[in-house]
């Protein structure tokens, strides 16, 4: 028999259950920069990783009923994701846009997110500026989980 936990199945492959808190920092406002937020998934394998953005995304912030990634950022791609809500429906982005996931919010607001892998080269922290926006392509790899704030205070 398998044992429910925060909504997962143990063992369901179609719905994966994640690896740890997520690790995500989203601007104040979104649509006011480039990017709207940055995400560092745990792995490559988008229908594990994309179950928990969709899962744990903030729900004050909106919920998400769509995404869109570049294939070339995963080595397990998906036309779907199985959330707790039911699947979500995947598209793909250009071979251009690499590093990025969009999210389609529930009010038809599209966000933007930088995706930031473990095993991406470190680049050297920045500040935030001090109007609250992040910058594109500054990933802050040095404060990974402790230093990011609660997704849930988003």
């Amino acid at each position: 028999m398998t044992t429910p936990t925060r909504g997962h199945v143990r063992g369901n492959p179609r719905h994966p259950p994640p690896v740890g808190p997520l690790r995500l920092r989203l601007a104040p406002d979104f649509g006011r920069s480039a990017i709207d937020g940055v995400w560092w998934p745990y792995g490559r394998d988008l229908t594990r990783e994309g179950s928990h953005l969709v899962n744990d995304f903030p729900a004050r912030r909106g919920r998400v009923d769509r995404l869109a990634y570049a294939p070339s950022d995963w080595e397990q791609t998906a036309n779907h994701v199985f959330t707790d809500r039911g699947r979500i429906k995947v598209g793909y982005l250009p071979a251009s846009e690499v590093h990025v996931i969009l999210l389609r919010l529930t009010d038809t607001q599209v966000i933007r997110l930088e995706v930031v892998h473990d095993d991406a080269a470190p680049v050297a922290p920045a500040d935030q500026p001090a109007n609250g926006r992040l910058r594109t392509r500054t990933p802050i790899l040095s404060i990974r989980c402790s230093g990011l704030p609660n997704s849930s205070d988003q």
